[in-house]
């Protein structure tokens, strides 16, 4: 698993952590890290600069091994204060989604940053790589959180990007298991990101009871919300979403689909098991996750199988 992407993070697995809003904080982060991936702390977890800064020094604590920062990039919350807390703590890699980070590029990048945007399609990953990203990050139909307008899945989206770009790919929608990243790399991606995976593991600050929902859900509890208002999230199938995509689909305005999307009602969600409150991301690859494990044991039973897989195929290939 030595690739373009181990090698420029300087990490032993080019396994990612995804972004996890509320739960992207210092315990999962250097488990993470520590198991050998590259662990984010996820911005739209505190809020303030001070505080992420604080969540920064905590990581710093638990591991010496390389970390970064996700901030998505939004209408609801400037995150300008975020940017510049990620250089102040001098991390060595930020991770950006949602709108064009074009306007922090430079203060990135004369700091010695890696940049890497989160992309729905092959468009905006070469609009990515044209402002001077590093990397991007590619994420397919399957994804939880927002797969883009166009569902298309990672299977394709991701060779198509690797084929039309000069920098790495990493690959996100669909990736939990050894056998996943094995498909990634054939597909030419450099790493895999994983959001949902890490969603259920022991470090993840998530309450206990929708933690022990998840490890029984199939590839079919999900469901696309947001979609009226052009931002297609795709979520854990709750009567609370099945009602929010009910509302849309009837017409309901942005005034009364709010409730449902409100950072208090997630908030309320992750931190005490309401799910009746609010909607979580979560990707189809959920169907596949079957036990909550700690970061250390999701990593090592990817590179486990990985490594497996990769045995036999040569075994039958010769």
């Amino acid at each position: 698993m030595n690739t373009a992407i181990s090698k420029m993070f300087n990490i032993q697995y080019p396994i990612i952590q995804g972004g996890l809003q509320g739960l992207g904080t210092s315990p999962l982060v250097s488990a993470v890290s520590n198991a050998g991936g590259l662990g984010l702390i996820t911005a739209g977890s505190f809020a303030s600069k001070e505080e992420m800064m604080k969540d920064i020094e905590a990581a710093r604590r638990l591991t010496s091994k390389p970390f970064g920062v996700n901030i998505a990039i939004g209408f609801r919350k400037p995150m300008d204060e975020f940017v510049e807390g990620a250089i102040e703590a001098r991390v060595p890699v930020v991770f950006t989604s949602g709108n064009n980070p074009e306007k922090y590029m430079d203060r990135l990048k004369e700091n010695g940053i890696k940049v890497v945007h989160v992309v729905p399609s092959v468009r905006f990953a070469k609009k990515a790589e044209a402002i001077g990203c590093d990397a991007v990050v590619v994420v397919g139909y399957e994804c939880g959180g927002h797969p883009g307008r166009d569902d298309v899945t990672s299977l394709t989206l991701i060779q198509k990007a690797v084929d039309e770009l000069s920098i790495p790919v990493i690959a996100a929608g669909g990736f939990s298991t050894g056998k996943s990243a094995l498909a990634a790399f054939a597909l030419g991606a450099q790493g895999i990101q994983m959001g949902t995976r890490f969603l259920a593991s022991k470090e993840a600050a998530l309450h206990s009871s929708i933690k022990d929902k998840l490890i029984d859900l199939q590839e079919t509890d999900t469901i696309l919300v947001k979609k009226s208002i052009g931002k297609a999230m795709r979520v854990m199938k709750s009567e609370r979403a099945i009602d929010l995509a009910e509302k849309e689909e009837a017409g309901a305005s942005l005034e009364e689909i709010f409730p449902y999307i409100s950072g208090e009602s997630y908030l309320e969600l992750i931190n005490t098991g309401n799910e009746n409150a609010g909607v979580i991301s979560l990707g189809q690859t959920i169907g596949l996750i079957k036990e909550i494990k700690s970061a250390k044991e999701i990593i090592q039973d990817i590179v486990k199988e990985y490594e497996h897989r990769l045995q036999l195929l040569y075994r039958n290939l010769k």
